[in-house]
C-alpha cells in the first residue's frame, strides 16, 4: 500500500512537471515534432526490435543454463504477448507476466524464479560495467571512470558465480523446492556477455536516435551513458520503466543542459511504438494459430 501511494504521488508530481514543461517550453516541443521524419522514425522503431530480441536471447540462454529445454521462439512468443506489462508501476509485472506465459509453455516454476533473480543480479553490474567502460573511452571522461570499470570487472568476475548459486540454493530451500541446475563459470560468462551485448545494442539504438534528431553525443558517450542511466531509472520502483529518472540521469552524465530533457524523453515514443507493434504482431499470430 505504501509503495502504491508513493507511485501515485510520484506520477502526480511527474505529471505536474510535464505540464510545466509543456507550458514553458511548448515551442521547443513543436520544433522537436517538426524535426521528426517518417522514414527515419520507422527505421528507429525497426531497429529498436533488436534490444527486444537480445533480451529474449538472454532469457533463452539463461533458462537453458538452468536446465530447461526451451526455444528462442517460445521465449519470443511469451515476451511479445506480455510486453505492454512493462508500463505498469512496480517494476515486477513484465517479468511476472513473462513467467506466467513461459509456465504455460512448460518451464518449471523454480527455474523461472531463478531466472528473474539471475537477470536482476547480473543486469546491474553488467550495465554499470558496460556504461563505465564506454564512458571512460569517450572524450573528456573523468579518470575515475576507468578505475570504476576495472573494479566492477574484478568484483563481477570473482563473485558472480558463487553469489548467484548461493542465492538460488537459499531461495529453493526457503520455498522447499528442488534447486535449479548450478551455474558454471563458463555459463555465467556466457550470460554476462549476452547482457553486455544487450546493453551495447540498446545504447546504440539510442545513439542512432540522437543522430537522427541532430543532437550527437558520440557513440561511446551516448551508449555508455544510456546503459548507466537506464539502469539507474529501473532502480526506482515507483517510476514505470524509470520514467522521469532516466532522462535527467542521462543529461547529467553527458553534461548537457536541462533543455535536452525533452529530446531524451522523446526516445520513449520510439519504444512505445515498438511495443505496440510487437503486441499487434503477437495478437495476429496468436489468432491465426488458434484458427
Amino acid at each position: 500500500m505504501n509503495r502504491r501511494r508513493a507511485t501515485i504521488a510520484y506520477l502526480a508530481a511527474l505529471a505536474a512537471v510535464t505540464a510545466w514543461l509543456v507550458a514553458d517550453r511548448g515551442s521547443a516541443m513543436v520544433d522537436l515534432v517538426d524535426q521528426v521524419q517518417p522514414v527515419p522514425l520507422l527505421g528507429l522503431v525497426a531497429a529498436s526490435m533488436l534490444p527486444f530480441l537480445a533480451n529474449t536471447a538472454f532469457w533463452t540462454l539463461a533458462l537453458r543454463e538452468l536446465g530447461e529445454t526451451v526455444t528462442w521462439q517460445q521465449v519470443n512468443a511469451a515476451a511479445a504477448e506480455t510486453t505492454l506489462t512493462r508500463y505498469l508501476p512496480g517494476g515486477i509485472w513484465l517479468a511476472a507476466g513473462r513467467g506466467v506465459a513461459l509456465a504455460r509453455r512448460g518451464v518449471s516454476s523454480p527455474a523461472l524464479v531463478a531466472m528473474v533473480g539471475l537477470e536482476v543480479a547480473l543486469a546491474t553490474p553488467v550495465a554499470l560495467l558496460v556504461g563505465s567502460v564506454l564512458l571512460a573511452g569517450s572524450p573528456n571522461a573523468p579518470a575515475w571512470l576507468g578505475w570504476l570499470a576495472a573494479g566492477l570487472l574484478v568484483v563481477t568476475a570473482t563473485l558472480a558465480r558463487p553469489a548467484l548459486n548461493g542465492a538460488m540454493a537459499w531461495w529453493a530451500r526457503r520455498r522447499q523446492q528442488p534447486p535449479p541446475t548450478a551455474l558454471t563459470t563458463a555459463g555465467v560468462g556466457r550470460l554476462a556477455l549476452a547482457l553486455a551485448a544487450y546493453w551495447v545494442i540498446f545504447g546504440s539504438v539510442f545513439w542512432a536516435y540522437l543522430e537522427v534528431m541532430d543532437r550527437s553525443a558520440g557513440w561511446l558517450a551516448a551508449t555508455g551513458g544510456f546503459a548507466l542511466s537506464w539502469r539507474i531509472g529501473l532502480f526506482t520502483v515507483v517510476a514505470p520503466q524509470g520514467l522521469g529518472v532516466f532522462e535527467p540521469a542521462f543529461v547529467a552524465l553527458i553534461g548537457w543542459s536541462a533543455d535536452a530533457l525533452l529530446l531524451v524523453g522523446a526516445f520513449r515514443v520510439v519504444l512505445v511504438l515498438r511495443d505496440l507493434a510487437i503486441t499487434a504482431l503477437a495478437t495476429v499470430v496468436a489468432r491465426r494459430w488458434v484458427a
